[in-house]
């Protein structure tokens, strides 16, 4: 059973991994489908009820009692996921183009930043697998060790996104491997392929003992909701939507989990007048219709200074019109279908309220099936719907304003914070700005810069904890202190007569 290298005419299998095996006559609750653009069928694959989540959980509780996974030194965990690394490049042509059908991806994005990307992150949490250490407290009296001492979290519940199924997934399978944990992945139901084939690399390296890597197909109910509340699993990690992390954080309650979310955002982009506006037009086009959009971090608030504001919307308008929508597989394109027929019917829901709340399409607003043209708005009262809740397609919100308090102000006023940009050429006003705005993420004249070296995550409601970097290695890995006194006494005794020395 294989995903990767499927000829494209017939429907592939999808499965559940559990103790190194692939099962797909299991106890089932229903089953999954995915459709490519032409409506073709992707992937089916079954539902994993409550008996086969147990199953899965049991198997990575096993693999991390047993399998020796967690006592491996740091480079003996690195290697293997360097292997498989090196496997993703190998076959990109083929993930990417199975990204292509599935999500909708162009291609050539889908192979250059979402399998290469993803390769990437393996080799740097493989890299940091050698230097996950302790620490002694020298501060102590020299009979007293006060030792740090890491170990992994335990079994780990990755619940993984549609928008990025392969690159995300990397984010959290990376540390959660390099620190000896064990997992049990969940993918979005809308991807279950471009997942699963990630997986079954990881499956089919000799150096990752059976049980380590689990992955099982569903929802959310029931599957998401009985894998993060299982007993048995120490830590969740999830990529996905704000209402769903708080659900998550309801479920996982009572066993007290440890938790890591990475939620929704509405990025604001700052801009003023003194910018270098040919670059941040370039840039923030590409920030707000790159991925149809359909990202969390895309810039779906452009905050203009007045006296520029008519020249942002000008230039943005004709950026706009040089995305070419197409076929995800035709290589000139570089705005790709939404990724369903659900998700369309939510995008909609949102252009159909422009212009109730004052709003004016300057660019698009028109969806034809699941594909929509690069979007902007203008004129929107700044707290409608669609200023401040995720569309997740290729639509972006044009405010002016007329101080940097005010931009500040407004892009503030959001229940997100996760990534946020700002535009001008004073450094000290630029720095001055980013540490004034609630985000956890802030680019100075840049758009979509990230690297596997520094942490990523947001402030409020956009999520907690840190994906990437070394806080992401730190997210699953538990300290736990050992106090060792190597004196020949205790320091404090009580005498014959009563007295405490």
């Amino acid at each position: 059973m294989s995903v990767i290298g499927t000829d494209w005419q017939r429907q592939v299998s999808g499965a559940q991994l559990i103790e190194g095996e692939w099962r797909d006559s299991s106890a089932q609750a229903g089953v999954i489908e995915s459709w490519t653009v032409d409506g073709d069928m992707v992937c089916s694959a079954p539902i994993a009820d409550l008996h086969t989540v147990n199953e899965a959980v049991r198997s990575a509780v096993h693999a991390f009692e047993t399998s020796g996974w967690k006592e491996r030194p740091g480079r003996e965990r690195a290697a293997p996921l360097l292997r498989v690394a090196d496997a993703m490049e190998r076959r990109s042509a083929e993930l990417a183009s199975l990204l292509a059908r599935e999500v909708g991806m162009p291609y050539e994005l889908a192979r250059n930043e979402e399998v290469k990307g993803a390769a990437d992150k393996f080799r740097y949490f493989a890299s940091i697998a050698r230097t996950v250490e302790g620490r002694v407290t020298g501060s102590t009296p020299p009979r007293l060790l006060d030792l740090t001492v890491p170990h992994p979290v335990g079994v780990c519940a990755l619940i993984t996104p549609w928008n990025n199924p392969i690159e995300q997934p990397a984010r959290q399978l990376g540390p959660a491997l390099a620190a000896g944990c064990t997992v049990v992945i969940k993918p979005s139901e809308e991807t279950p392929a471009s997942t699963q084939a990630l997986v079954e690399l990881l499956a089919e390296e000799p150096g990752i003992p059976a049980g380590v890597v689990n992955l099982v197909h569903g929802p959310g109910e029931p599957t998401g909701e009985a894998l993060v509340s299982h007993p048995d699993v120490s830590k969740v990690a999830f990529t996905g939507s704000t209402r769903t992390a708080q659900r998550i954080l309801s479920a996982t309650s009572d066993g007290l989990k440890r938790v890591s979310l990475e939620c929704g955002g509405k990025s604001p982009a700052l801009v003023f007048a003194d910018c270098a506006l040919e670059k941040c037009l370039d840039a923030l086009a590409v920030g707000a219709f790159l991925y149809t959009g359909q990202s969390c971090s895309a810039a779906t608030r452009v905050i203009a200074e007045r006296a520029i504001y008519d020249a942002v919307v000008d230039g943005l308008a004709a950026r706009a019109k040089l995305f070419r929508s197409g076929h995800p597989m035709d290589p000139k394109t570089v705005i790709g279908p939404l990724v369903s027929k659900r998700h369309a019917v939510q995008v909609q829901r949102f252009l159909s309220t422009v212009n109730d709340v004052g709003g004016t399409f300057i660019t698009g607003g028109v969806l034809d099936g699941l594909y929509i043209e690069p979007t902007i708005v203008v004129g929107v009262d700044p707290q409608s719907e669609i200023a401040t809740e995720e569309v997740f397609g290729p639509v972006t919100c044009v405010f002016a304003v007329d101080s940097e308090d005010d931009a500040v102000a407004l892009a503030n006023d959001s229940r997100f914070g996760l990534q946020a940009a700002v535009w001008t050429s004073n450094v000290e006003r630029s720095i001055r700005i980013a540490r004034n705005l609630q985000y956890g993420d802030v680019w100075i004249n840049t758009y979509y810069v990230r690297n596997a070296e520094t942490p990523f995550g947001g402030w409020k409601q956009s999520g907690l904890g840190r994906e990437l970097g070394p806080a992401g290695l730190d997210e699953y890995i538990a300290y736990q202190r050992i106090a060792l006194d190597v004196g020949e006494t205790y320091q404090y005794r009580v005498t014959a007569k009563g007295e405490a020395t």
